[in-house]
């Protein structure tokens, strides 16, 4: 099956989620504009940005991976819906985290959510390297190993988050912030190993079409970009 359809839905998943956060922000209206009134919605606010980044980078995460995905199948459905569910579910413990952001119990339901939309993106992605018929040509055992591990690196951050919440709740916060600046800060690592198999794999998708002495040359060029991605 084509992959066009979860791609539409979910990007319009995302969308929704995204909108949803800026909901819980709200101005007291009983109560006059001061400095410090305003100063109180300043929770709410570090609990929308937090979420809208991080709900960003699981996006491009996901675009990026349906890149290597050329093909669904009924069980692949399911695991995308799983980890939508989990995405929607984003903006309740973001909104706990809003009212009450020195909260252990606040915290911890907020990184436990996060982990479960990691492994669930981590099963869906390991789901589909599983079944070459579903990965677009030129794919590496190395390539879905990498791509694993950046999905699944996370979780061991979110759950030391939680337990660093258990001492002081910022700390689980800081960690919750360090994720995401990881991937939105420049990482020479991961641009050039993601960079190079794009390159393989655009090259494979467009051989059939190509001399054989033009195909030698593709394959030469792509045997080092796949020396580059172990």
């Amino acid at each position: 099956m084509s992959k066009n359809r979860l791609e539409a839905f979910s990007d319009a998943v995302f969308a929704i989620v995204i909108t949803l956060l800026i909901l819980d922000v709200r101005f007291p209206a009983d109560k006059p504009l001061t400095l410090e009134t305003l100063w109180s919605v300043a929770p709410h606010l570090w609990a929308f940005v937090l979420s809208f980044v991080i709900a960003g980078v699981y996006w491009v995460s996901h675009h990026n991976m349906l890149h290597f995905i050329r093909a669904v199948d009924r069980q692949l459905l399911w695991l995308n819906l799983t980890l939508l569910l989990l995405i929607v579910f984003v903006p309740f413990p973001a909104a706990l985290l809003g009212q009450h952001s020195d909260s252990q119990l606040a915290v911890t339901l907020y990184g436990l959510n996060l982990m479960l939309v990691n492994a669930a993106g981590t099963a869906l992605w390991l789901y589909a390297a599983s079944r070459p018929h579903l990965m677009v040509d030129g794919m590496t055992p190395a390539l879905s190993r990498f791509v694993a591990k950046l999905h699944s690196a996370p979780i061991l951050l979110y759950c030391a988050a939680i337990v660093l919440a258990h001492w002081y709740a910022p700390l689980g916060l800081i960690l919750f912030a360090a994720v995401p600046a990881f991937f939105i800060l420049p990482n020479p690592l991961i641009d050039r190993r993601l960079r190079a198999a794009v390159e393989v794999t655009s090259r494979v998708a467009t051989s059939g079409g190509h001399s054989s002495a033009q195909q030698d040359q593709h394959a030469r060029s792509s045997d080092k970009s796949k020396a580059e991605l172990r």
